[in-house]
């Protein structure tokens, strides 16, 4: 065990023991030089099932290393030692949810709900990632409360990443209870709808106050325990989540998302009072239909009142807090008129307005778009209407889609692709605009050629590393029409996310495979600096984007440090070597070689 008052790497002085679990403990640690605390969790590599534990912990260093997201931990630092692994992560301030239950008891239904909607945001980012990343161990001792009321995700031992090509998983781990029938092998491989069904569970501990081992391991009706909670929204939502066969359940995050903000519809009695209003509803608009028929001619009061629902359903928009309850609106406007192009033009300035866009977004703007309520027949989508009223409007909606699913959403790189496609074949774009859905689109497709590659493993396969040269080329070329792009899509957060993915390429081991490729220290250097440049110029009309335009310019700091280590650390002390062995000097490649390497 390490002991309190050592000073870890140079830099986190442990302060006192805070947890503890079979092979590991967990201790406060605080960073002095930047009065920071710090979570530490040390792993030790004695004893049996070592090789288990290191799985375990390559897992959740690896995969929390790549994460970002409110509701996880970050990952800051990671130390293999002689006798243990060391990991420090973010200290999370709180409680777990479990020893809520423990001091407290059942919790609060309504609290319940908004963690769980905290949590299936989550598990939607999660499952967003490429591939997607199923945890497996959702449970009430996995979650912790901090104290301004929002929940953190811990403990990423048993996650894993989803393949396409596996029938089954290769480790069968998780929580007896909360675990998915399918986690114990037999059943198919774990995918999204299992972490659905561990967290109904959890929010079956939560509510109930019973553990599923109490309920002898199944998931019984809460209005057993809670007879005011029978017929209840929130015990629909459990006993989908929990039902044995993953097809029986939600599909996925996004439609749980929807049911828990939308819980209460569900209560049996909310819905019997809503068939009641149905019913007077349906008689007070037939008389008054009737009777402006009669008066002044049923098509003019019509378009009279459609047009006022859709000015109320845009002013809805505007009072709502969350982007769920703007998309809402948006699409209740666009069913009842889908070739207006105002809502349209609403929707997609909201999401622009987004830090980044959840799996969860990116599936509200395709409900709205893709709703078939504004069709009788139900054989187009709203979007379709609009293509045939307005083109310009089709194609701007789709641009600015396009570029804002490529920059903000990190699972949809090669999901753009299908938007700007749309935008440059309906022929409604002009002049320098086109010419930026086109950039934006073969940036995406040099993208899908890259992932294609890395993915290919297949044995005797010779790689094609020219696609990193390939998206280079393009992501350069992107950075040259930041000003143009600021122009086309009418909003700075454009080009401010395409600095941002400057800096991600650079900060990362792509590094490497950009320089293998003949891309030179002077060309990424010269692309930082012009992205440099812009940020620090780039005027700004809102906080949201002046704290972005923050963000970007300490990432793109970050990545020139990159830049420094590598070529410092690697290139240019391998030509110090090489120089010194020979007895002679050693000029830069890139001046050698007039830029290329």
């Amino acid at each position: 065990m390490l002991k309190v008052g050592t000073l870890l790497d140079g830099k986190y002085k442990i302060l006192n023991v805070i947890g503890r679990g079979g092979m590991s403990v967990v201790y406060l640690a605080i960073n002095e030089r930047a009065n920071k605390t710090w979570a530490v969790k040390e792993v030790r590599k004695d004893g049996g099932g070592t090789a288990i534990v290191s799985r375990g912990l390559a897992a959740e260093t690896e995969m929390l290393k790549k994460l970002r997201h409110p509701n996880l931990p970050s990952i800051v630092d990671v130390i293999d030692r002689d006798d243990s692994f060391i990991i420090v992560m973010d200290y999370i301030e709180g409680n777990s949810l479990q020893y809520l239950l423990d001091t407290e008891g059942p919790q609060d239904p309504e609290k319940v709900i908004e963690w769980s909607k905290q949590l299936c945001d989550v598990l939607g980012y999660l499952h967003s990632r490429r591939p997607p990343i199923i945890y497996r161990d959702m449970k009430p001792a996995n979650v912790m409360l901090r104290p301004n009321g929002e929940v953190t995700l811990i403990d990423f031992g048993t996650a894993r990443e989803y393949k396409d090509a596996r029938t089954e998983d290769t480790a069968l781990l998780g929580t007896r209870g909360y675990a998915a029938p399918e986690q114990f092998g037999g059943r198919g491989q774990t995918d999204g709808r299992t972490d659905l069904f561990n967290l109904g569970a959890t929010m079956y501990h939560l509510v109930t106050g019973r553990s599923p081992a109490d309920t002898n391991f199944v998931i019984r009706p809460i209005g057993d325990f809670l007879p005011h909670m029978k017929g209840s929204g929130l015990e629909k939502i459990i006993l989908k989540c929990c039902r044995p066969e993953p097809e029986q359940r939600f599909r996925n995050c996004a439609e749980l998302m929807y049911a828990l903000e939308n819980v209460h519809d569900e209560d049996d009695r909310e819905r019997a009072r809503r068939r009641r209003r149905l019913r007077g509803f349906t008689a007070c608009l037939v008389i008054s239909l009737t009777a402006a028929a009669a008066g002044f001619g049923f098509r003019a009061a019509y378009a009279g009142t459609k047009g006022e629902m859709y000015a109320g359903y845009l002013a809805d928009s505007a009072a709502e807090m969350t982007f769920r309850g703007k998309a809402d609106a948006y699409r209740k406007a666009m069913d009842l008129d889908p070739g207006n192009a105002e809502a349209y033009e609403k929707l997609i300035e909201d999401a622009e307005l987004l830090l980044e866009i959840t799996a969860t977004d990116y599936n509200l703007i395709r409900e709205c778009i893709h709703s078939t309520r504004g069709d009788p027949g139900k054989r187009r989508f709203n979007i379709d209407f609009l293509k045939e009223k307005d083109a310009a409007a089709y194609a701007d909606f789709h641009f600015r889609l396009g570029s804002l699913i490529y920059l903000g959403f990190p699972g949809g790189k090669g999901n753009a692709r299908e938007y700007l496609g749309y935008a440059l074949e309906s022929g409604g774009l002009e002049g320098q605009k086109a010419g930026e859905a086109q950039l934006m689109y073969d940036l995406s497709e040099a993208y899908r050629k890259r992932i294609r590659n890395d993915a290919d493993t297949r044995p005797g396969r010779i790689r094609d590393d020219s696609v990193y040269r390939e998206y280079w080329e393009k992501l350069d070329e992107l950075t040259r029409e930041l000003e143009n792009l600021t122009a086309q899509t009418g909003s700075s957060g454009y080009p401010i996310r395409v600095c941002d993915e400057l800096a991600a390429e650079l900060n990362s081991a792509r590094i490497v495979n950009y320089y293998e490729q003949g891309v030179t220290e002077s060309g990424m250097r010269e692309t930082l600096q012009r992205a440099s440049d812009f940020i620090d110029r780039v005027p700004v009309q809102s906080e949201f984007l002046q704290n972005q335009r923050h963000r970007v310019r300490e990432n793109l700091d970050l990545a020139e440090d990159a830049v420094d280590d590598y070529f410092n650390a690697t290139v240019h002390a391998g030509r110090m070597s090489g120089s010194a062995a020979s007895g002679g000097t050693s000029r830069s490649a890139d001046s050698a070689s007039g830029g290329s390497v």
